[in-house]
């Protein structure tokens, strides 16, 4: 069945690309793991603000990066129309759609990032968030897309090979840089 032709909570689900959240899960696994190791205690405020930062991370990014993208993907829609669908030229979801989860999944990510600040006393939670969403938007959006410019890579190993342990293990720990890292 093809993506357009699935419920709307489907159509939504597909959007999601669960299959692409091992990608931002396993680097926060072990950023808390490490702010274990260094505490030797497991917060477990920590441990869920952590991961639904993560989830809000995660769909900020693939449905700003599929509006971001839709140009581009059109043109791969025309060029090989046999392959695998793509969200907004396959009018499995309206590119206004997209965009409007996407901010809205950035503005909660940020809110827990706040709530964090707040209840686990990690003053740099909410600066290292907005980092973390700016690595993103330097990948995908304008006026920067370094994607397309040949910096895709390197955000996404700064992003997602350093930034976000060094952002879970600080939730968890509540030091910068810990033994682990």
């Amino acid at each position: 069945m093809h993506p357009a032709e699935l419920s709307l909570s489907g159509r939504w689900m597909f959007a999601a690309k669960l299959q692409s959240w091992p990608k931002l899960l396993v680097p926060t696994l072990l950023g808390q793991a490490i702010g274990v190791a260094a505490t030797g205690r497991v917060c477990t405020s920590a441990l869920a603000l952590g991961f639904a930062f993560t989830v809000c991370d995660l769909l900020f990014v693939v449905f700003l990066n599929d509006w971001g993208d839709r140009r581009v993907d059109a043109l791969k829609r025309q060029m090989f129309p046999d392959s695998s669908p793509k969200t907004i030229p396959d009018a499995v979801l309206p590119a206004s759609s997209l965009l409007t989860a996407g901010l809205l999944a950035g503005l909660a990510a940020l809110l827990v990032a706040f709530v964090a600040a707040s209840t686990l006393a990690r003053p740099l939670a909410l600066l290292a968030a907005l980092g973390l969403l700016a690595l993103f938007a330097a990948y995908t959006l304008p006026p920067l897309r370094l994607n397309y410019r040949g910096g895709g890579e390197l955000l996404e190993v700064l992003g997602v090979g350093v930034a976000l342990p060094c952002f879970q293990a600080y939730l968890q720990s509540g030091e910068l840089l810990t033994a682990g890292m």
